[in-house]
């Protein structure tokens, strides 16, 4: 896979802003403020809020459209006494989403009934299986949350019984327009709303838990920070401030349900947005992914330790399982792309194969699109029904607008301009992949099929890297989408030792410049160097670690090239 690596232009300030001056005022080096001018932050005060959020500074959530009817509808029925059934979604943001909510209603006094769908049983989003469980429960309140804004059909149908529905929902509004219901809680229905639009569904739904309960919403902030990170929402605005403070609220073990989790997963020391992303959030989606959500949301909402820590158990295996089952698939879709995709034609993967479990199809399209770095919809066929697919994206492609385009070969599709899920005909199969990649063909540039890597600042030498400096950059945590671990590039180093494997994906080694010697990590390289290769030019981010009680720098690899001197 070919990569490209571009270097920021340090030459154009931004308004005129000034890394000395910049540093001066806030009491930071002037590589950080050149870090925060180039991310668009230039002024002191926007700096002083980036480096340092409030609480104080979240928005009022009456900003939101439907918050405010959707707090008097939701008192209504509590001073009625009326059951009311939360609807959720089973991946993290719709179990943490539900949990936020559950809790919120307890506290004003209700019972709810929180149903969240199995994925196979089921299906995906608001069905009839919702519908179901509404009439069975007898409720007079529906309040569905990650899902719904596309059930028009099943939410009309529970509309005309005469139940109350909110929708509380982040997805794309379909071109038909939004369902027949009481209250849509959503960012994009009207302009004041915009400021929200970031936003996963868990961050909605602390919204209203801050309308309903004022600060007392605050002890959700570790569920808000878990579902915004696995949702892949990115950290800036007031998702950062949801991260930030939900990662001191994680720190407090607070949670009986994730103070267990971390401990099945060792966790130890401080947890940052990576372990959410990538350990937490995991075995969280593993309840949904390999059977039903309803381990995962009893988990959060436990307020007993043994029963936390038998969920917690219960929780890892399954992530142990869901493991073994996407490496098997995931050979095999990378099997069939390569011997089924034209390169030269195709800008889109589409693969499908029989009984692929349909809980880990989002994780290998996600494989495939950082191995082949092209869009990659990946679709499981089962019995005699329509397939089901995830499609996960590259950032130049909308995959969502892709499917509204063909849609006339899928009996349906939801979702985000980076990720989708949908249904589809075997017979059709063929004719998709072929119509989808016509589109691709309008909306894709070739060039666009290279990974590129934005390089914040190259550094001369690696003797410039310092413990102090490293520790600094943890100022601009959280990490994730939308306000990325900056990265580094240095040039004409040499590899001083053989690499060797640490586990089976990655690569360490030792690079050195006459200025000091450090240790590199490279997960899942492209190439393995060795040491004769000449010179090597490394883009990277920087962490530290202990070392004979001795902390110092180490290099966390993004990509490697040949030095071209």
């Amino acid at each position: 896979m070919q990569t490209s690596w571009t270097l920021k232009d340090a030459s154009v300030p931004v308004e005129g802003a000034s890394p000395v001056g910049l540093a001066s005022s806030l009491g930071i080096s002037p590589l950080l403020a050149g870090l925060l001018i180039r991310r668009g932050i230039s002024s002191q005060s926007e700096a002083r809020t980036f480096l340092s959020p409030e609480l104080s500074d979240l928005r009022d959530p009456y900003l939101i459209p439907g918050i405010f009817e959707a707090v008097k509808l939701i008192r209504k029925h509590l001073a009625a006494g009326n059951r009311i059934l939360i609807h959720g979604d089973y991946d993290v943001d719709g179990v943490t989403s539900s949990a936020i909510l559950s809790k919120t209603l307890q506290k004003l006094g209700a019972n709810p009934f929180v149903f969240l769908p199995h994925r196979v049983s089921d299906g995906y989003g608001f069905t009839q299986a919702g519908v179901k469980a509404v009439k069975k429960n007898e409720a007079r309140l529906l309040i569905t949350v990650d899902c719904g804004i596309s059930a028009a059909g099943p939410i009309g149908e529970i509309s005309d019984l005469g139940v109350d529905v909110i929708i509380v929902d982040h997805h794309q509004i379909p071109a038909s327009g939004p369902p027949k219901a009481s209250i849509i809680v959503h960012p994009l229905l009207s302009e004041s709303g915009s400021l929200f639009k970031e936003f996963s569904a868990v961050g909605l739904a602390f919204k209203l838990a801050q309308a309903l309960l004022g600060e007392a919403a605050y002890e959700f902030l570790d569920f808000a920070a878990l579902g915004t990170v696995a949702d892949l929402a990115p950290l800036t605005g007031e998702n950062r401030i949801l991260v930030k403070y939900g990662l001191r609220r994680l720190g407090e073990q607070a949670n009986l349900g994730l103070k267990a989790l971390s401990s099945g997963a060792k966790l130890r020391g401080k947890i940052n947005a990576g372990h959410l992303g990538f350990v937490l959030g995991p075995r969280i989606n593993a309840s949904g992914r390999m059977d039903s959500a309803d381990c995962a949301f009893k988990l959060l909402v436990s307020e007993k330790m043994k029963e936390a820590e038998d969920l917690a158990k219960i929780l890892e295996e399954g992530n142990k399982l869901r493991q073994r089952i996407e490496r098997k698939i995931c050979a095999e879709a990378i099997e069939k792309v390569e011997r089924e995709i034209n390169f030269n034609r195709d800008r889109v993967i589409v693969v499908w194969g029989s009984d692929w479990h349909q809980g880990v199809l989002g994780i290998v399209a996600s494989r495939l699109v950082e191995k082949f770095y092209r869009p990659a919809i990946v679709i499981s066929l089962e019995g005699e029904g329509p397939g089901k697919g995830s499609a996960r994206s590259i950032p130049q492609f909308n995959v969502f607008s892709a499917l509204q385009k063909t849609a006339g070969f899928l009996v349906e599709f939801g979702g985000h301009e980076q990720a989708a899920g949908l249904r589809i005909e075997e017979g059709k199969l063929l004719a998709f992949r072929r119509a989808i990649n016509e589109e691709a063909s309008s909306m894709l540039d070739p060039t666009q099929l290279v990974k590129s890597y934005k390089v914040d600042f190259e550094v001369e030498t690696l003797g410039a890297l310092s413990v102090p400096f490293v520790r600094e950059l943890d100022l601009l945590e959280p990490f994730g989408l939308g306000n990325p671990k900056p990265v580094f590039l240095t040039r004409n180093l040499s590899i001083k030792d053989e690499p060797v494997y640490s586990g089976k994906d990655r690569l360490k080694l030792w690079v050195e410049d006459g200025t000091a010697t450090l240790e590199a990590s490279w997960y899942r390289p492209r190439f393995v160097p060795d040491k004769g290769t000449q010179e090597i030019d490394l883009i990277y981010t920087l962490n530290s670690k202990s070392i004979l009680r001795e902390e110092i720098p180490y290099l966390e690899v993004k990509d490697m090239r040949l030095s071209q001197r």
